[in-house]
């Protein structure tokens, strides 16, 4: 933890739609003042999950792609979320392949799954980012989730959940899968997809990202 002199704490406002759809307006504030120095050495053998914004922002990318090079020589296993489609194509997509090609877990909603393989078919575009990483969980929102690795396509459905909110949903989703996908990463992916799905379901049933 470091504090950054006349910078706030990073800020989100997430405004609901009856029905959960909603929109958020973010001030990163002192998140974007991290640097390379601050990420600590990983445990060897452990696991890093980053957040897509940490690259996508000019000032923290350095800190990103180091906390991921460190990680990957100290044998841990790595997962991303690409954060949104309009940073994606602003950071560019050819570059953002480049990297994160050592990631072994990508974690996209299906319009970033197609923006970043360039499929219209959220299967397909799953498929071709297996090609690229070791596993990929596309979340599909009341669809469900699908699960692409190697030649594999597993769909899971959506649990029953009256929408409240559907703040926090992905990050629900995210603790939900890594809990079961690190505890045994050859197991079944369906284990994975219902434990990150119920996860998911929980959070969008009551108000804010809890």
């Amino acid at each position: 933890m470091r504090t950054v002199a006349g910078a706030a704490s990073g800020t989100i406002v997430s405004l609901v739609e009856p029905g959960g759809r909603r929109s958020m307006l973010a001030d990163r504030g002192a998140n974007l003042d991290l640097r390379p120095a601050d990420v600590p050495p990983p445990a060897p053998g452990g696991h890093l999950h980053l957040s897509g914004y940490t690259l996508l922002d000019a000032r923290p990318r350095a800190a990103g792609l180091t906390a991921l090079a460190a990680a990957r020589a100290a044998g841990c296993t790595t997962s991303l979320d690409p954060a949104s489609t309009g940073p994606l194509t602003a950071y560019g997509v050819d570059r953002w392949l480049a990297d994160t090609a050592g990631v072994d877990l990508l974690l996209p909603n299906a319009d970033e799954a197609r923006l970043l393989s360039g499929c219209a078919d959220v299967g397909d575009a799953a498929r071709a980012l297996a090609g690229r990483h070791t596993a990929v969980a596309v979340t599909l929102g009341a669809e469900g989730a699908l699960w692409a690795a190697g030649t594999a396509l597993v769909h899971r459905p959506a649990h029953p959940a009256r929408v409240v909110d559907t703040t926090g949903a992905g990050d629900a989703f995210t603790a939900g899968l890594l809990a079961v996908w690190l505890a045994d990463p050859q197991g079944d992916p369906a284990a994975a997809l219902d434990a990150g799905l119920a996860r998911a379901a929980d959070v969008v049933g009551r108000p804010g990202a809890r």
